[in-house]
């Protein structure tokens, strides 16, 4: 709350005596209604700070700054308001309802907050990790709740209006959103929308541990292929917490690594390492994309992922996989770059022909049976990771994939999470609690065995994974 407005508070209610004794000065002139006096200043600063409302969300400084020229504002245009006798209360609520995201502001920054979705103006959850709930408050109007969401578009450079009724764009860093506007909902719903927030914290090996989402083994395995030449699709649902577990094992690669990241906005947050000088001493280059309606000054995944071979990375992060890019990821992992990357699918296997699907994109003459070979020498291992009905999120499966035969993918399940029950909460309506075990399931093959091995790990470690009769140096005398 500011506190800066103790002469301008003495103003503001000289101003109010004046309307309520009838002053000559203010005769005729009534309260304001708050909207009204939102709009009122909404305009003014449009008109004049367009630039300082902009700047609001990177620069620490902004906030006060135009507190200062909404309360500036408010004294020369003589508002009062209904209601509002503290001029610090509506100096602060006339910021979130434009400056901010109104009330959505306290939802966004509220750090156990992972997703707000608007289904209507007046309709409005929240999730959080123990489920949804439906909020109190919402937006005052369907016309405010399109001025907003088309305001936290613009934030990414985006613009959504009518010819362009449905995108995706940020609000800040980690911080994503999707929104439909009219004609594609109806104009007195306002806009639909959904905020998505990645948590600004590298979880832990024994946090990953504590909350169920793996065992120690599955950890050891993925930072083992990673770290010796095995590129990994981490695939799931969105929500299922792939962009959290490529913080992970990014925290985790050797500090020799040169890692190139490409996200739409940061999300990979914390993973940069410095040491207790305060000097970097990881290898990582963040990179994000540019949409634009003119393809030349488009900057996609597929293009920063074709510029960043010429960075000599050790590992590629292409942070999520939509389309095209696939084909240039899969061509980089079948010549000496290890991949790191996301998906959505609905099962382990069906990344693969999700892959199938976006390499298909880039409009290749190869067969769809060539291409899934090539896919799978390109990434071996997919580790496909669900959110269970009680928010609890758990690799449900990690697997080898060797080959595509006969129309069919041989595969090795190494790792698998067994569902075994559920707990119901008192009331009977909800799942408190999915019950089950991670197990160890197979071994990972000869040929991957052998492929780490060539890549520097460690013997010992490889027979963690590797089958009991996977012998290095018979397979050397070959």
């Amino acid at each position: 709350m500011i506190q800066e407005f103790d002469i301008q508070q003495l103003i503001y209610d000289e101003a109010r005596k004046k309307l309520e004794t009838g002053d000559e000065l203010n005769e005729g002139k009534n309260y304001k209604k708050y909207n009204e006096a939102l709009d009122i200043i909404r305009d003014e600063m449009n008109k004049n700070h367009a630039s300082e409302l902009s700047a609001i969300l990177e620069d620490a400084n902004a906030e006060n700054y135009i507190k200062f020229l909404i309360a500036r504002y408010i004294r020369e245009r003589q508002i009062n308001v209904e209601g509002m006798e503290n001029l610090s209360a509506l100096v602060n609520s006339i910021y979130d309802s434009m400056a901010g995201f109104d009330f959505l502001t306290e939802y966004i920054y509220r750090e156990d907050v992972e997703e707000i979705n608007g289904n209507s103006w007046d309709d409005i959850e929240i999730v959080t990790e123990k489920g949804w709930e439906k909020t109190k408050k919402h937006f005052s109007s369907p016309g405010q709740c399109l001025d907003i969401v088309k305001k936290m578009m613009q934030l990414g450079g985006v613009i959504i209006d009518g010819q362009k009724p449905t995108e995706d764009s940020f609000i800040t860093k980690g911080v994503r959103v999707s929104a439909i506007i009219p004609p594609c909902v109806d104009e007195d719903c306002g806009a639909v929308f959904s905020i998505r927030k990645q948590k600004n914290i590298v979880f832990t090996k024994e946090q990953l541990i504590e909350n169920g989402t793996a065992i120690a083994d599955e950890l050891d395995f993925l930072d083992i292929c990673l770290n010796h030449g095995v590129s990994i699709a981490l695939a799931g649902a969105t929500g299922s917490g792939k962009t959290a577990d490529i913080s992970y094992l990014l925290s985790n690669i050797s500090r020799d690594k040169r890692v190139f990241s490409i996200e739409d906005t940061r999300e990979l947050n914390n993973i940069t390492k410095k040491d207790e000088n305060g000097v970097t001493i990881s290898r990582i280059v963040h990179t994000k994309t540019r949409p634009h309606d003119n393809d030349k000054m488009n900057i996609d995944t597929n293009k920063l992922l074709k510029r960043s071979l010429r960075f000599h990375p050790d590992i590629l992060v292409p942070a999520e996989m939509r389309g095209e890019e696939a084909m240039t990821a899969q061509e980089a992992g079948r010549t000496g770059h290890t991949v790191l990357a996301s998906l959505h699918a609905s099962t382990a296997l069906a990344a693969y022909t999700r892959m199938l699907t976006m390499c298909m994109m880039s409009g290749t003459k190869l067969s769809e049976q060539l291409m899934l070979k090539l896919i799978i020498e390109a990434f071996p291992i997919i580790a496909f990771k669900v959110q269970l009905p009680d928010n609890s999120r758990k690799f449900m499966k990690i697997i080898e994939a060797e080959d595509f035969i006969d129309g069919r993918i041989i595969e090795r399940t190494i790792f698998a999470y067994v569902v075994q029950g559920r707990e119901m909460t008192p009331d009977n309506l909800r799942i408190k609690k999915m019950t089950g075990k991670h197990t160890r399931v197979g071994s990972i093959s000869a040929t991957l065995a052998q492929r780490l091995l060539e890549h520097g790990a460690d013997i010992g470690q490889i027979r963690r994974f590797a089958g009991e009769d996977w012998n290095p140096a018979g397979l050397l005398e070959i």
